[in-house]
């Protein structure tokens, strides 16, 4: 079995509109006609291009009316670290400074000891961008179910509500890193996420709220920014899991997460504030699927891995 068959079975994962957004078809369409391949297998070749140096992973997206860190993002974003670690890179995260603590109580159910990057809301990032770049100097940023504005420079949600003033406006990091000529990588599931610019015509066509928010910008909930690749996934946190199950497997090494895992850890960052986006509610969901749910694509996945393994050892 080729990798590049493993990769499209992972994208059909990516695509399993469990949510029933009706936007990820679509959205998917638009990446993989910029990739010309899976998604899945484009983002595991663009990080086995790279020497080991150092990824600074990038979430964070606050649930409205009490502007907190909802569950979709921090998970993915900590498998994803754990899976780079394990291959030898040099791995920090990033999030809004009051979900500090939500990431690093997911790294402790890994034991994964990676820095935790606190980001300001509402101040330049200037100073910071410049800072951390020159003392990390990364190979690549990922930005995963990551705020990101529109093109007059505006954050909403997907209902079109305004949350600039709940997000750091971290479009200045990217910036910098690409100047530094750092691959960018972006990791969502709406199109109003850092690094959908690239396909930020599809979001305005498919994606409700895309060119009109309804809030007074009438700018459209589309991300400007724009990444080298785009993973599109039904919810960013499978999204992460698929594209680290393809990394491992690309690198001949077993894909560590399951059921119980995926389990453990969204109770874990649930318990220090995290919220379903959907609900609102301090409960084992990610963007309104049961959890069960999401844990049963664990299964799945680590079955495809360890099976193709097995037939690429024959």
């Amino acid at each position: 079995m080729e990798f590049k068959h493993l990769c499209e079975e992972l994208d059909k994962i990516l695509r399993l509109d469990i949510g029933f957004r009706g936007v990820v078809d679509g959205l998917y369409s638009a990446a993989r006609s910029i990739t010309g391949k899976p998604l899945t297998q484009a983002f595991s070749e663009i990080i086995n291009s790279m020497s080991l140096g150092h990824i600074i992973v990038i979430t964070g997206f606050k649930v409205v009316p009490k502007a907190v860190q909802e569950t979709d993002g921090p998970s993915g974003a900590i498998v994803l670290a754990k899976t780079l670690a394990s291959l030898g890179f040099s791995v920090s995260l990033a999030i809004e400074e009051d979900s500090v603590e939500i990431l690093k109580a997911g790294l402790e159910v890994f034991d994964l000891k990676c820095p935790v990057h606190p980001l300001p809301v509402n101040v330049p990032l200037s100073n910071l961008s410049q800072r951390l770049l020159r003392e990390l100097k990364p190979s690549a940023l990922i930005f995963i179910e990551k705020a990101g504005a529109n093109d007059a420079g505006v954050y909403h949600n997907m209902f079109g509500v305004d949350v600039t003033k709940y997000h750091a406006k971290v479009e200045r990091l990217l910036e910098d890193a690409r100047n530094m000529r750092s691959k960018i990588i972006a990791i969502g599931d709406g199109g109003n996420e850092v690094g959908f610019g690239l396909v930020r015509e599809a979001v305005r066509k498919l994606v409700p709220r895309g060119s009109d928010c309804g809030c007074p910008c009438r700018g459209g909930i589309a991300a400007s920014s724009k990444a080298d690749v785009v993973i599109v996934s039904s919810i960013s946190n499978i999204g992460c899991y698929a594209a680290s199950c393809s990394l491992l497997v690309s690198n001949n090494s077993p894909w560590f997460y399951n059921h119980n895992l995926e389990l453990k850890l969204l109770k874990a960052i649930i318990d220090f504030g995290a919220v379903d986006a959907k609900t609102g509610d301090s409960c084992m969901m990610v963007d309104g699927v049961p959890a069960e749910v999401i844990a049963s694509l664990m299964d799945v996945m680590a079955h495809m891995a360890e099976r193709y393994l097995k037939m690429r050892r024959l």
